[in-house]
């Protein structure tokens, strides 16, 4: 029997370290979380989507430019020309009008408008600011994936962390299953007590193999961000958690914010292009004034009878003048519906500018309830460990049952597995609040 028993135990421990083994001949290496931010911004498919729509909208604004420039065109005609069939005013009489039958023409126009009510310039305007948005939203992504990041970059150091306590706990689990089998040996303990501590034992073997599988899924999540190959496992930053520390007051969290948040500048931005439209609906109301110039080059000359098979050139310039008369009625409108998205554009500015306050001072007093939970889940840890020792020797002295034992046990685990949570989660409620404040 006692021979068994060292075999399950051999079995236990053989089984760990081949597990383990087979996860250190994956591709590891420690990376700090700028690393991780670098390779996100470098390889992340959705920023790469998104860039696409800051390169349009600055390309749209080129378009938009050349509206400055003169409007020039060209056309080339060749063709047949038939004879011309000429009657009297009556109809009465019918002749033929010879006329050469080789068409050519040839034709160049340039066109400039020199004054439109602003819409040129506003146009440009509103097309700068549209590409600002392009460009903060583009920020605001990066953002996104670097919070994303974090996310999994923490998540995965939790998961490590809690195989560490499983894993010392399994230690503790198997020397104490050495000493039962000898109490059990000499008839202090019952086969009950081998039966629950095996059971222990193995509940935390199996915790440890999920807690595997969890690391490599989030790895995988994490590699698909990063651009890694698939096999690859970041082993996290140990020192990250004693960066995340800050002694400003939540006045100076908020003030950043109004400065830097990405959505606040982006409403800001939305405002002026509201005003540009506004502009561009009062633009309607000016006429138009344009400069042209074009010539035209034609075979035959047309323009007499009969027609003389030549080539002549006719060219022209002048100035001139365009005006919609039904702008008259509709300008006025128009003017209303953009002083109407203005308001609402400012509105929805002030709404933003006191979401992000609130959000601010709820990521702030969220990162101070982490710092406070993981003292006091510290002093809970102490106790904890504590008591299980207490009552190991107890239970070791014939003082204490099994299930006593295993509850400080499990209390031990709790205590242990609360305190590794808290201390990853003040560096998340960290990096909440710099996202809140757009400093990312």
């Amino acid at each position: 029997m006692k021979n068994r028993y060292k075999a399950i135990v051999f079995i236990y421990a053989l089984f760990n370290c081949c597990y383990l083994h087979a996860q250190d001949t994956l591709t590891r290496k420690v990376l700090t979380m700028k690393e991780v931010f670098a390779l996100a911004l470098n390889n992340s498919v959705q920023l790469k989507v998104v860039q696409k729509y800051t390169e349009l909208a600055r390309q749209k604004t080129e378009i938009d430019k050349l509206y400055k420039l003169p409007g020039i065109t060209s056309s080339l005609n060749y063709g047949y020309i038939s004879n011309a069939d000429i009657w009297t005013p009556s109809f009465s009489e019918h002749q033929k009008g010879h006329i050469p039958h080789q068409f050519t023409q040839l034709t160049v126009q340039a066109a400039e408008a020199i004054f439109r009510g602003g819409e040129i310039n506003n146009s440009i305007r509103k097309s700068t600011l549209e590409e600002q948005v392009a460009v903060l939203s583009l920020e605001k992504s990066t953002q996104d994936i670097k919070f994303l990041v974090v996310a999994q970059y923490l998540d995965i150091y939790r998961a490590m962390n809690l195989k560490q306590v499983f894993i010392n706990n399994a230690k503790l689990a198997e020397n104490r299953l050495k000493n039962i089998l000898v109490m059990k040996k000499q008839g202090m303990v019952t086969q009950n007590d081998v039966l629950r501590t095996q059971i222990t034992l193995s509940d935390l073997q199996l915790a440890i193999r999920k807690t595997d599988n969890n690391i490599a899924i989030l790895n995988k999540q994490l590699n698909i961000v990063t651009g890694q190959p698939d096999e690859a496992r970041l082993i996290p930053d140990s020192t990250l958690l004693n960066d995340q520390q800050t002694t400003q007051t939540v006045e100076f969290f908020t003030e950043e914010a109004y400065k830097e948040n990405h959505e606040l500048k982006i409403a800001a931005t939305e405002n002026t292009i509201a005003e540009t439209n506004i502009k561009l609906f009062g633009a309607d109301r000016y006429p138009e004034i344009a400069v042209f110039t074009g010539s035209s080059l034609q075979r035959p000359f047309l323009n007499s009878i009969p027609s003389i098979d030549i080539f002549y050139n006719v060219w022209q310039a002048g100035i001139g003048i365009k005006y919609n008369i039904s702008s008259i009625y509709q300008s006025p409108r128009k003017l209303k519906l953009g002083k109407i998205q203005l308001e609402q554009s400012k509105q929805k500015e002030l709404l933003q500018r006191q979401n992000v306050g609130v959000e601010v001072s709820s990521r702030y007093i969220k990162y101070n309830e982490a710092i406070d939970e993981l003292a006091t889940l510290k002093s809970d840890q102490q106790s904890a460990e504590e008591n299980y020792r207490i009552v190991e020797k107890k239970y070791f002295n014939q003082l204490a049952l099994l299930t006593d034992l295993i509850d400080a046990t499990s209390t031990k685990i709790e205590a242990e597995t609360k305190v590794v949570n808290a201390r990853i989660n003040i560096v998340y409620t960290y990096y909440q609040l710099l996202k809140a404040v757009g400093t990312l």
